[in-house]
């Protein structure tokens, strides 16, 4: 490695934070090698997820534990927020940090027999475990080529369609024909069957409907990332002045409805220049933690959707109800999409501004659904499955054995 030019690139900050969090580690691994590597794998299944305890490694997690596979396995969490644990966890759960160097993380990846992934894949180290990639959304517009890389040891790719197989694999970087790939659904799908929504979690009153809005990613992560040249006034698309974000709020409140503004959890909130109204919610990762809020469970409760490329648009098709697609920066979106014909995998309003919100407010207000066929076979296209069992799936696909089975 050419020390100079690494430097360059990561800042010495940069690469101190890339020694403390993955080289510690690699020296901890080797040490416990000879004493590990031979040793039998232990009923031990480690999970990773987007944001802790969220995505598809949280459902699969509340599944194992609503059918006390807890009772056989011991199942640990890689948390990248290890502060805000919940307590207590149940019987057998335990975790670790997943940044910080350590012992007890490095035990777990030498004897744990399952690995799971929605962002952060780590490199199993014996060749009897086995590990699989949920990915911490389904399909989105956006392209993510290259920002996702996947470890050559690891032994399975959940896919949500077969329809989907040609693009997927193309932002995954693999062969379309890569034997890997596992058509069982993502575990996250099954929230929406869920007949516990987490809406009551935000509000105590009713409304006569109520939209969420999710804006992807555009700047943050940690990395000083920017996908979008445009970040927008007060650091949200579509509304360009406070002016424009109070007249929307008593829009609201003459027609008794509410706007949940959901921000991204890696979204940077150093431009967030609004606050929740009356008749709008804004809720940030940090709220959605404190409130214990899920973003699929939450989906289910909401009247229609307001997103753009992100791969919740998608989501949300599992809803059945109205979505609508912000493409008011596309030409300042740097990383630009997936597809060449976006136009093919949407089913909704194109919206650009302000003004096009409101008709697409108003249109949900009045029982309007304009795009209900085009949902059904876009639907139908996008996801393999609508039974909310994609985690038994999972569980039978990678030999996940209950605690009455011999």
């Amino acid at each position: 490695m050419n020390v100079i030019k690494y430097l360059k690139r990561k800042g010495v900050k940069g690469a101190i934070e890339t020694i403390y969090k993955y080289k510690i580690d690699l020296c901890i691994q080797k040490c416990l090698s000879p004493f590990l590597k031979h040793k039998k794998l232990q009923n031990i299944i480690v999970i990773e997820s987007h944001n802790d305890f969220d995505s598809n490694g949280g459902m699969f997690y509340d599944y194992l534990i609503e059918n006390k596979y807890n009772e056989k396995y011991k199942i640990v969490w890689s948390l990248k927020h290890p502060e805000s644990v919940p307590q207590p966890l149940p019987k057998n759960v335990e975790w670790f940090a997943a940044y910080k160097p350590g012992i007890k993380k490095n035990y777990y990846k030498w004897i744990g027999k399952y690995f799971t992934f929605d962002n952060d894949c780590l490199k199993k180290l014996r060749k009897d475990q086995t590990s699989i990639y949920f990915g911490h959304g389904g399909f989105g517009l956006k392209n993510c080529k290259g920002y996702i890389k996947l470890p050559n040891e690891l032994d399975y790719v959940a896919m949500p369609s077969h329809y989907l197989t040609e693009v997927f694999s193309d932002q995954l970087m693999l062969d379309r024909n890569d034997s890997r790939l596992c058509y069982i659904g993502f575990p996250y799908v099954d929230n929406f069957y869920n007949k516990n929504g987490d809406l009551c979690k935000i509000i105590t009153m009713s409304y006569k409907k109520v939209i969420l809005w999710m804006p992807t990613f555009r700047k943050g992560g940690g990395y000083d990332r920017q996908d979008s040249e445009s970040i927008g006034a007060l650091g949200i698309p579509l509304i360009k002045d406070l002016e424009e974000y109070n007249k929307l709020n008593e829009f609201l409140k003459e027609n008794n409805s509410l706007l949940i503004l959901k921000i991204h959890p890696m979204q940077s909130l150093d431009e967030l220049k609004i606050e929740s109204r009356s008749n709008i919610v804004i809720l940030t990762g940090d709220t959605v933690k404190k409130l214990g809020v899920d973003n699929y469970r939450l989906m289910k409760d909401c009247d229609a959707l307001i997103s753009d490329y992100s791969s919740a648009a998608f989501d949300y098709l599992q809803c059945n109800k109205p979505i609508a697609y912000d493409f008011s920066d596309i030409q300042n979106y740097k990383i630009g999409l997936c597809v060449k014909n976006p136009d093919e995998y949407m089913a909704g309003s194109y919206i650009e501004c302000f003004d096009d919100m409101i008709i697409f407010i108003q249109e949900i207000l009045d029982g309007r659904d304009r795009f209900y066929e085009k949902r059904q076979t876009l639907r139908e296209r996008i996801f393999d499955y609508y039974d909310g069992n994609n985690c038994k799936r999972a569980v039978e696909f990678l030999g996940i054995e209950n605690i009455q089975e011999k």
